[in-house]
């Protein structure tokens, strides 16, 4: 009896701690539109289930709950969405932010390298959970169409949260989409012009892909989800970042 009480105690401490990315979904799915762009004044006023997300991140995670994220999937979807919902936090701690959070003497600095965020106990920043986490952790270069860094230029956000068990179909889908949209990919007759994510992250795109051949491009990354896919032989060049506010 008493073992049976210790066990039923274990597993509804377990339950009551087991990590729920619900909050984040509603609040994605209230204050995002189909364009990805957030109402960032609206979701200011009405805080509380960000909020409570932000803390959930901040005592949960890979390394202070590990019995909730035993596989690679958990792990990534939990960062992914501890990224963009960080993002969002840190747009709304700003005033809300009206015009970028690039601004500043060194571009993105203050708000990416300076602002202190909590995940998974630990304090950290946001520069450091892209490249450390993410893109260290899991050398997968379809979180560079996943992660959102507040611009407009950035991938689309989501109206829904990353979940383990969709997971690759779902980094898939932002790839296919991003390669897919004439913001991010534009060709003519004798040139290409990527988005300046494939410039920043090339050794992403070049060096992680387990199946890459010899002479492998950035460009035969990108076909690799391009329903058209770009003609070998053109020039490349890259198209300018709007780090202006993806806002509604």
């Amino acid at each position: 009896m008493k073992l049976y009480g210790m066990f039923f105690l274990f597993f509804i401490s377990g339950y009551a701690h087991a990590f729920d990315h619900a909050p984040l979904a509603r609040v994605l799915n209230e204050y995002v539109d189909e364009r990805g762009n957030v109402d960032y004044s609206g979701l200011h006023k009405n805080r509380k289930v960000l909020d409570e997300y932000v803390a959930l991140l901040a005592n949960s995670g890979p390394e202070t709950t590990p019995e909730h994220f035993q596989t690679q999937e958990q792990k990534l979807a939990f960062y992914l969405n501890a990224y963009n919902a960080l993002v969002i936090d840190g747009v709304l701690d700003r005033g809300p932010e009206k015009t970028s959070v690039w601004r500043g003497l060194i571009s993105g600095y203050t708000f990416f390298v300076r602002m202190r965020v909590v995940v998974d106990g630990q304090e950290t920043n946001l520069k450091s959970l892209e490249d450390d986490l993410i893109r260290a952790g899991f050398r997968d270069p379809r979180i560079h169409a996943a992660i959102n860094c507040a611009s407009i230029s950035c991938p689309r956000l989501r109206k829904e949260v990353f979940v383990a068990d969709y997971l690759d179909a779902q980094l898939d889908a932002a790839m296919r989409e991003f390669v897919n949209d004439q913001r991010n990919v534009r060709v003519t007759t004798k040139t290409v012009a990527l988005s300046a994510i494939f410039d920043w992250f090339e050794d992403d795109f070049l060096e992680f892909p387990e199946d890459a051949q010899a002479g492998f491009t950035i460009v035969d990354y990108v076909n690799r989800y391009r329903d058209d896919p770009i003609p070998r032989g053109l020039k490349v060049s890259y198209i300018k970042y709007d780090k202006g506010l993806n806002s509604q």
